[in-house]
């Protein structure tokens, strides 16, 4: 049957989808982790790496979950349960939207947390907090937000509120209308951070850091860590990039599309990177990835002056921007499945939703305070929250749809799922899931799992 229409609307145009599509990839990690491993994993010959990874895994993948939601039009676990019973096999690959909406919430109750620090930072860094400090005084500062559970508290309630309001209203009202603005003003500010940091910094060190190839670090780790960082960096795996697709016409040109997305993030991610590291090592100041970069280690590469404060101030507000959005991707999924199935608005759908992404960030946030001496076989609860989504079910839930959607479906319904875009085109996209994304995916499984670790050791 030809795909149908949509019942609750549609992208305005393709722009706004590559805003919102684009907002939703970019994330913290992207930017602070990808110029890190380049730096660590061989510099130029990691991001060839990574690149292909993108084009051979992750190209395929975003465009097999865009499929997936414009087919189906509902969410994850009620349209996979009619797309199983439309192409007559079992119904176990339901387990796939189970596993998404699991991992978005996981994802999103620490995430949350993290960018309610940025939100912290944003008011610190504007009243001069971070200027002129020593390297205890920075660390003093971060762990004033993080090790206080009354203000880490109140920042991640406040940023789950505002994501609240702004998925309740709906696709066009809420999500699009915020990444109509939050998108574009992220990227100019990340670019005006970049010219900055280029006369402020050392951007040639940045880019030999980035760019420059090292076999010296080069290795299988190093094709492992791209391929990791190519999946986790598009939002895979939790279902966001399904639920947008529920919204595309069956018109929508999705290889090109994805095509975009991918290169909108990382371009954004290198610039941002660039502006992050050509500051860093202009202070002669060791990188370090994710947070500790973020909240420690940049505030101590600011001029003391009031470039500094405006610098960091902008930064911290890009890292709002993209965690709202991003925020927002991962509530869509749940807030469409709470609405469908219990039958609720969408109102009290994403305050439910909220209300159980708050409550399960209360573990990360206090993992940081409160319980940061409690844990399991040595590893906190944020450290778990982190492995299970990220190490165990985003990579399973990636390689799974790769099988449903390449192997287990017949070619009838591949067809059908592809719709009227050309044939050639089709038949690329399923090649590319059956043989190089599925290999990829379950490669990057056994490596998250520490499998391959394993064997390497038990064959050295």
């Amino acid at each position: 049957m030809p795909i149908r229409e949509s019942s609750y609307g549609y992208w305005s145009s393709h722009a706004t989808f590559l805003a919102v599509a684009g907002g939703a990839a970019i994330g913290i990690g992207n930017i602070a982790r990808l110029p890190w491993l380049a730096g660590e994993y061989g510099g130029g010959l990691f991001l060839a790496v990574y690149f292909a990874a993108l084009a051979l895994m992750s190209w395929p993948l975003l465009a097999a979950e865009w499929v997936l939601g414009r087919w189906t039009r509902q969410d994850l676990v009620s349209g996979l349960l009619q797309l199983t019973e439309a192409a007559h096999v079992g119904r176990p690959w339901v387990a796939i939207g189970a596993l998404s909406l699991a991992s978005a919430v996981l994802v999103l109750s620490y995430y949350s947390v993290i960018a309610g620090w940025s939100l912290a930072y944003v008011f610190r860094s504007a009243a001069g907090v971070l200027q002129g400090l020593s390297d205890a005084g920075t660390h003093r500062v971060f762990l004033g937000v993080a090790r206080d559970p009354e203000r880490s508290l109140a920042w991640h309630t406040l940023f789950m509120v505002t994501a609240c309001i702004i998925v309740a209203h709906g696709v066009r009202d809420g999500i699009e209308r915020a990444a109509r603005y939050l998108a574009p003003a992220a990227l100019l500010l990340v670019v005006a951070l970049a010219v900055y940091a280029y006369r402020a910094g050392d951007g040639a060190a940045a880019l030999r850091h980035m760019l420059l190839p090292d076999t010296s670090h080069f290795g299988w780790h190093s094709v492992m860590e791209a391929i990791h960082q190519a999946f986790f960096t598009m939002a895979l795996g939790v279902g966001a990039m399904y639920a947008y697709g529920g919204y595309l016409p069956a018109q929508a040109p999705l290889l090109r599309l994805a095509a975009a997305v991918i290169a909108i993030d990382t371009l954004f991610s290198l610039v941002a990177g660039f502006a992050l590291y050509a500051l860093v090592l202009g202070a002669h100041l060791d990188p370090a990835p994710g947070i500790t970069l973020l909240f420690q280690v940049f505030p101590l590469a600011l001029p003391d002056d009031g470039s500094g404060v405006v610098a960091a101030t902008g930064l911290y507000l890009v890292l709002v921007m993209i965690t709202l959005l991003a925020a927002c991707a991962l509530m869509e999924p749940i807030v469409r499945s709470i609405a469908e199935r219990l039958r609720l608005t969408r109102v009290f759908a994403a305050t439910a939703c909220a209300m159980l992404v708050w409550f399960l960030g209360l573990g990360t946030l206090l993992s940081f305070n409160v319980f940061q001496q409690a844990s399991v076989l040595g590893t906190t609860f944020f450290d778990w929250v982190q492995w299970l989504t990220g190490k165990l079910l985003m990579p399973l839930t990636g390689l799974l749809l790769t099988i449903l959607v390449s192997r287990v479906l017949p070619a009838a319904m591949q067809a059908e799922l592809w719709g009227e875009g050309p044939r050639r085109a089709r038949d690329a996209w399923i090649w590319l899931l059956r043989f190089p994304a599925r290999v990829a995916m379950l490669l990057l499984l056994l490596y998250c799992v520490g499998l391959i670790d394993f064997l390497v050791e038990l064959w050295s």
